[in-house]
């Protein structure tokens, strides 16, 4: 079960100007939350909004009449090491409390604006962090359940080795590659002209004989080169002055002769040793400056040689890739080329071993990762049919139809999900079958199983109860409390059966007068509660209703 502070949630929402809603703002739970009210009375505004937070479109219709600008706020807790926290940081958006605050204003023209953290965003970015944690389920789904495409993975999720799956992947891309690389060498009909410019490309970069790290160290020797000048000239003055009659070091050493006729006081010894010591030290300094100038040789035809070098390397690295690196790469690049053609059918026959041999490893991790489907089907059908017979739907089948197809980088499975509602019934896919009420419940069923494995962290039942009454209502509503162990669930509903199993019950009520309709929405408090469902259930708020009504709610609570 789900540990507060722990999960993904919606902890609030703020909602001003949004078609009939003048200004509603309401705190959540991290369980379940049902929201009833009369027919019309704009039940599914407040999960319109959570969408238009989530990243949904909006339109210049969702601001209220006479209104300027719609705002529609949101606070979620987002956990520190949640893959949502790790984007938001990437996208310098900084988690105070783990808690992110999302605003959108819809403006009177249709404009809008994305705030998070109240720093302007996009809707692309919002969409990125949100749209998959957040699901919303309503009568006529469209969602990843209904598309075959998203079955395989579906499947794989619920059970099947990520390792595994993996391994299939590179083996698999091992194999494209080798195919991909003969069938361009096949694809490109080389003549005589082709070998002999490619020769001679080849023969340019060997004749060329460059050497790593080349090019850097010429040009260091050439910029001292280029300097030889002013440095011989610079270096020969200050030798000079240092060995001129009157120069620093003639006078430092007739500072140190004077000095030691002073023999008076032990001070004088330590004075004379110092200017011995820099006497000495000036004179080291004058030797290596000779020998510097000495070991620069200048030679102009060497200097020119080296200029030539220099540019030949610069036009070989721009022509071939800008780089020593891609110098080589280019090398090896045209010898394959030159071999493939002067030996085709050697190469030709070589690679066909190469793609036998990636093909074999590939086949048998793809027959694993097909044994390992074919077991945890077995598995996923159990638990939607546990699922769909707690939903009071016994006749209801499902089935994992895994058909082999043409491999790719997940196997070679095609996988896609069938059911059939009634006894006899042939079973179909799922995009196939028609909605109704039965569909809706047989999707919650489905849900159970798949919305944590998909990574939603909060989901949103839209009216999926529409045509159901009495146990099965009440079988739907335990269904949504139950999934509410493992994730926030909100619910619009207007069966008595479905809302006493939610933690939080909220009313949506529409007022009008002649000038305007306006929809309100607040939390019932536990006496209010019992006899509003009295009122859904009966039409009535009699001593029995209120009875019956408490006994529904103290049986809906009882966690299963």
């Amino acid at each position: 079960s789900k540990t507060l502070g722990g999960e993904f949630m919606l902890k609030q929402i703020y909602v001003k100007d949004f078609i009939l809603l003048d200004e509603v703002q309401l705190d959540f739970s991290e369980h379940m939350s049902a929201f009833t009210g009369e027919t019309g009375a704009g039940k599914s505004l407040l999960m319109d909004a959570i969408g238009v937070l989530k990243g949904d479109r909006v339109s210049a219709g969702m601001v209220k009449e006479g209104k300027k600008k719609a705002i529609i706020e949101g606070v979620f807790e987002i956990p520190c090491n949640h893959e949502a926290s790790r984007i938001l940081e990437e996208g310098g958006f900084e988690l105070e409390d783990q808690l992110v605050i999302v605003t959108r204003e819809i403006s009177a023209d249709g404009k809008s604006n994305v705030r998070i953290n109240h720093r302007l965003s996009t809707v692309s970015f919002l969409k990125q962090v949100f749209s998959s944690l957040i699901d919303i389920h309503s009568q006529h789904d469209t969602q990843y359940l209904l598309h075959s495409k998203y079955h395989l993975s579906l499947l794989d999720k619920f059970g099947v080795d990520k390792t595994l799956l993996e391994r299939c992947k590179n083996a698999y891309q091992n194999y494209k590659s080798i195919v991909d690389y003969m069938e361009e060498m096949l694809r490109e009909d080389y003549n005589e002209d082709d070998l002999e410019f490619l020769t001679y490309q080849l023969n340019e970069i060997e004749d060329a004989n460059c050497k790593e790290n080349e090019l850097e160290e010429l040009e260091l020797q050439q910029k001292k080169l280029q300097s030889y000048e002013k440095i011989c000239s610079t270096v020969q003055n200050c030798v000079e002055l240092l060995e001129a009659d009157e120069g620093i070091s003639n006078q430092l050493y007739e500072v140190s002769r004077q000095i030691g006729t002073l023999n008076e006081d032990s001070f004088f010894e330590e004075i004379q040793n110092e200017v011995t010591d820099v006497y000495y030290r000036l004179d080291d300094i004058r030797d290596r400056l000779k020998n510097y100038v000495d070991s620069m040789e200048y030679d102009e035809e060497n200097f020119a040689m080296m200029q030539d070098r220099i540019y030949q390397l610069h036009k070989l690295y721009r022509k071939y890739g800008g780089s020593y690196d891609a110098l080589m790469r280019k090398k090896e690049e045209l010898q394959s080329h030159i071999d493939s053609i002067l030996h085709r059918q050697e190469f030709l026959e070589r690679e066909e071993k190469k793609k036998a041999k990636a093909w074999n490893e590939y086949k048998s991790i793809a027959d694993e990762v097909h044994k390992q489907r074919i077991c945890v089907s077995k598995k996923l059908e159990e638990s939607i049919l546990a699922q769909l017979h707690d939903l009071q739907l016994p006749n209801a089948q499902f089935k994992v139809s895994i058909e082999e197809t043409q491999g790719n980088a997940a196997g070679y499975d095609k996988v896609e999900f069938l059911i059939s509602m009634n006894r006899g019934e042939r079973l179909k896919s799922l995009s196939m079958t028609a909605s109704g009420g039965e569909l809706s419940r047989f999707m919650l069923g489905l849900k159970c199983v798949f919305t944590r494995l998909q990574g939603i962290e909060t989901i949103i039942f839209d009216e999926i109860d529409t045509g159901v009454s009495g146990s099965v209502a009440f079988s739907i509503g335990k269904k949504m409390q139950e999934l509410s162990k493992q994730v926030q669930v909100f619910c619009v509903t207007h069966l008595a059966a479905v809302a006493a199993c939610a933690h939080q019950h909220y009313i949506v009520e529409k007022y009008q007068d002649d000038a305007s309709t306006t929809t309100s929405i607040h939390e019932l408090e536990e006496k209010e509660r019992i006899e509003h469902l009295a009122w859904i259930s009966s039409n009535s708020s009699s001593a029995s209703a209120l009875e019956a009504a408490r006994e529904l709610l103290e049986k809906a609570q009882i966690e299963s």
